[in-house]
């Protein structure tokens, strides 16, 4: 629909991803993440990190205390 419009698109050109060795479940990241990418599965209490809906805001990158979110920079995409 974008493109039908005239809209030029790109894709985000970094990404956030999880070491998870160094994740220690703690949750602060779920309070800050605005798309839900970051969540708490109930009734584990488990950190869940969901990177397809994640817009890479970097919220969580700064909340985090363990610093196990990490930023990658890809390479920019037009579309």
């Amino acid at each position: 629909y974008l493109k039908d419009i005239g809209v030029h698109i790109e894709s985000i050109a970094q990404s956030i991803r999880r070491d998870d060795d160094k994740c220690y479940q703690c949750g602060a990241c779920t309070a800050v993440c605005p798309t839900g990418a970051l969540h708490i599965k109930r009734p584990a209490m488990d950190v869940l990190f969901e990177s397809e809906r994640c817009s890479a805001c970097e919220l969580c990158v700064k909340a985090c205390p363990a610093r196990a979110m990490i930023i990658s920079i890809d390479r920019m995409l037009a579309i």
